[in-house]
């Protein structure tokens, strides 16, 4: 709709305007807003009404049309203008044409003439407006990606993706806000469900950061403006998080960091709400909100490991897959039978496992083992905080690689008692008793202790000791390293145990064995 008004001294004209106007039927194109008799009457009209087109007469007292052209054409050049004359004058239409009017019509004009006129000039509002609502488009989308790419980075900086001694430059007036703030704290938000932008009032402001990585964490970034700024930030991002627990799904979990003083020390802030999620215990049901209390400096003592995690590395390494996902279960049974573990501690004991197959891979495909998780695996594992989200993932990777490890046919030999001894070579620094390698090969500990005497000669933990004082003759000789950590390296905790079981196989101390051999540099 645009709006018009109609300027003239008499007021019989101005009704025989409106009518021909009306007559015209633009409908609910065209408004009418109000009159006026002269020019100063019309702007204060225009400051009132705000018209988009001004139909107005030339020859007007106290201010007439001339001035009032030269008025909006400085004050309102945006404003179209129609001029109505009953005289031809040659300055009229100059001045008419300096405004840059519409149109020039000459009393009387005729209904199609007033009607073709205004036409005019709702085709140039509606083309100037079209103009402008494509420019407001193109700058809304500017300060979208602006404001996208800005969060994107301050996702990177908050999870240690950006260069920690430098804050990127943002580019979006928010985030620009958020930078130059004197006070932050994050809330890191966890659910096995979908996780959306939760819009929650709070007592300080903050802003929603989606993970870059992971699809089920997201970030709430509360930070203050001013050090004067008296409101508890813990306490505003306690209060979102509860709000939101309270209505989403999926068994959310909230970690909430300490407050820093600079958008610099994110990923610190970062690190320890990942350290309160990580806090939780495995058997917590439904929303958690943990805040972080400071920390003690020392590393939590973790569980024992579980004794039978050897048999599913064993059941990977073999190839078998449907055992390979029955002791994923069963392993996952023995975590929930212990409340008090948390998560952390759960992923700790995944660590190590997932590093042990990464040992088989690298025994049996050259594929480099290391010293750490896969880097995959650790960036899945970093942004579990339930349980069941790290069986799952197990249960997906483990069987696969069972799998792979099928085509090496490691214990594939007819006869049972090779098989065995190939596990005690590939695995002789682990605890290696009879009861568990006869479950492994699913026999009778006596019949499997007849039979391993039986093929080799040997009793079995005689083979074991063996095998292990062999790589230890070698270790001695080709390192320089302590005897008591050759030792355990070997699987002997008893350190007093194993110079008996050395002397005993090669009539010499570990010392004197090394003090005859080639030296090891």
């Amino acid at each position: 709709m645009y709006r018009y008004i109609v300027v003239d001294d008499e007021v019989l004209i101005r009704r025989g305007m409106l009518k021909k106007i009306r007559a015209a039927d633009f409908g609910d194109l065209l408004q009418f807003v109000g009159e006026a008799n002269n020019g100063e009457d019309a702007l204060a009209l225009l400051e009132s009404a705000d018209p988009d087109i001004i139909i107005t007469d030339m020859r007007m007292p106290e201010m007439d049309g001339k001035l009032l052209l030269q008025t909006l054409q400085q004050k309102y050049p945006n404003k179209k203008i129609i001029v109505v004359s009953g005289y031809s004058d040659y300055e009229y239409m100059k001045e008419a044409i300096s405004a840059k009017v519409v149109g020039y019509l000459l009393k009387p004009f005729s209904r199609e003439e007033i009607k073709e006129t205004l036409t005019k000039a709702i085709s140039l509002l509606e083309e100037e407006r079209s103009a402008l609502k494509q420019l407001e488009h193109q700058e809304n989308e500017k300060q979208e990606i602006s404001y996208d790419a800005d969060l994107q980075s301050l996702g990177h900086l908050i999870v240690g993706l950006h260069r920690k001694e430098k804050a990127p430059a943002f580019r979006s007036a928010r985030l620009q806000e958020v930078a130059s703030a004197k006070r932050y704290v994050l809330l890191a938000a966890y659910s096995s469900g979908e996780l959306e932008v939760f819009a929650r009032e709070s007592e300080a402001p903050y802003i929603y950061v989606p993970h870059v990585q992971q699809d089920h964490m997201a970030f709430y970034l509360f930070y203050k403006t001013s050090e004067d700024d008296k409101r508890n930030l813990a306490s505003a991002a306690e209060a979102v998080a509860r709000s939101i627990g309270e209505q989403a799904s999926g068994s959310p979990r909230f970690g909430i960091s300490g407050e820093k003083g600079s958008i610099s020390e994110l990923f610190d802030a970062y690190e320890e709400a990942i350290d309160t999620l990580n806090g939780i215990l495995i058997g917590t049901v439904g929303a958690v909100v943990s805040v972080f209390r400071g920390s003690s400096g020392k590393p939590a003592p973790g569980p024992e490991p579980w004794e039978r995690s050897d048999e599913l590395l064993f059941f990977i390494e073999s190839g078998n897959k449907a055992k390979t996902t029955e002791w994923i279960a069963k392993l996952f049974e023995h975590y929930s039978s212990m409340p008090e573990l948390t998560l952390g501690e759960v992923k700790s004991e995944c660590r190590l496992l997932v590093q042990e197959v990464r040992d088989v891979l690298h025994r049996n495909f050259q594929i480099d083992g290391g010293h750490s998780p896969s880097s995959s695996f650790e960036a899945a594992l970093t942004g579990f905080f339930d349980a069941e989200a790290i069986r799952d993932y197990l249960l997906n990777v483990l069987p696969s690689v069972a799998d792979m490890m099928s085509g090496q046919n490691l214990y594939s030999s007819e006869q049972i008692v090779d098989n065995i001894k190939t596990y005690i070579h590939n695995n002789f620094n682990k605890v290696l008793t009879l009861d568990k390698i006869s479950s492994m090969f699913f026999l009778n500990p006596s019949y499997c202790s007849f039979l391993f005497k039986e093929k080799t000669g040997i009793n079995f933990i005689d083979y074991v000791n063996q095998v292990r004082i062999g790589k230890a003759k070698d270790l001695l000789e080709s390192t320089n390293d302590k005897v008591y950590k050759i030792a355990k390296s070997l699987g002997y905790d008893n350190t007093k145990y194993f110079f008996r079981v050395f002397k005993k196989l090669t009539g010499l101390t570990p010392e004197e064995y090394r003090a005859g051999a080639p030296s090891a540099d």
